[in-house]
């Protein structure tokens, strides 16, 4: 055999080897596709359901909220955030808002295009669109704005509409999870992101682990970011997988929920223990526990 021929030959070795490599990185870069793929509109009428049941019990009335305390109403089946239309908020500004992401705008845009909504938002979405000074805003200063038309024709249609489509909400949802953990991991390394992604994977490949993963999200986020944090401690999903001993990843699916439910009582039980006296964040704990506990049922 000729030196040419053996050069030729390591090459195509280094070639395939280098093919190889790429494949498994993008096969560990996106681990979601089988699984989320796979979904099915009953798939998703079921994980809406559920995710309606855990942040708004199932309730119509529930579906415009404002809390007590809060700085701007929540809506749909997540409680999706829509920030005022005010220039200041408690603890920052529309374009440096408090630790929170602004969500309904972007569901209103996604389900919008699968149903038509209530027309008085129609007009709020387009007027927001032809107008360089008007954003799209919660058309609500206060909450006692907000409370004083709970009972009004555009607030009840508004509420009929998030009831109807609560499988394009939960549409939505997934493909955030799924979007947002393709953003948030990408710089985390090459070893850490696949053991996470595998983890992934075995939480996801049944229905009730599949289920647990997303609405966590839903209700903590991932958490690789500082506004997810107290004092450098992460309390989202990213941490509940990674604080799963790795045995129960070779056992059955139950005990695999059940360590990934006591992972994250320890992470926000750590977390109300860090976060600033003033929150008060221990009231909240019963009601978190029994939604993680809900996973189980």
């Amino acid at each position: 055999m000729n030196k040419l021929s053996i050069l030729l030959k390591i090459n195509i070795i280094f070639i395939c080897l280098l093919a190889f490599s790429i494949a498994k990185a993008q096969d560990a870069s996106q681990p979601l596709l089988t699984a989320l793929t796979q979904l099915t509109e009953a798939d998703y009428a079921w994980i809406g359901a559920k995710i309606y049941q855990n942040e708004a019990a199932s309730n119509p009335k529930y579906l415009t909220h404002w809390g007590k305390g809060e700085d701007f109403p929540s809506f749909g089946i997540a409680h999706f955030i829509w920030f005022p239309n005010i220039s200041t908020l408690q603890g920052g500004t529309k374009k440096s808002p408090p630790p929170y992401q602004e969500t309904f705008p972007a569901m209103f845009a996604f389900v919008s295009k699968k149903s038509p909504p209530p027309i008085w938002l129609q007009q709020l979405w387009k007027q927001s669109l032809q107008s360089s000074n008007q954003a799209f805003d919660a058309p609500w200063q206060t909450k006692v704005q907000f409370d004083a038309v709970q009972s009004s024709n555009n607030m009840q249609s508004l509420r009929q509409w998030l009831l109807n489509t609560q499988t394009h909400q939960a549409r939505f949802i997934v493909k955030g999870f799924q979007q947002r953990w393709a953003d948030e991991t990408a710089s985390l390394s090459t070893k850490r992101l696949e053991r996470l992604n595998q983890r992934l994977n075995n939480m996801m490949a049944f229905k009730k682990g599949l289920f647990s993963v997303v609405d966590y999200f839903n209700f903590k986020g991932l958490g690789n970011n500082l506004k997810e944090q107290y004092q450098g401690q992460s309390w989202g999903l990213i941490s509940i997988l990674e604080g799963m001993p790795h045995v129960v990843f070779e056992e059955d699916d139950h005990k695999m929920l059940m360590a990934f439910i006591a992972s994250a009582k320890k992470q926000l039980q750590q977390r109300t223990e860090l976060a600033p006296k003033e929150r008060n964040e221990s009231r909240w704990l019963k009601g978190w526990f029994k939604r993680l506990d809900g996973y189980a049922k």
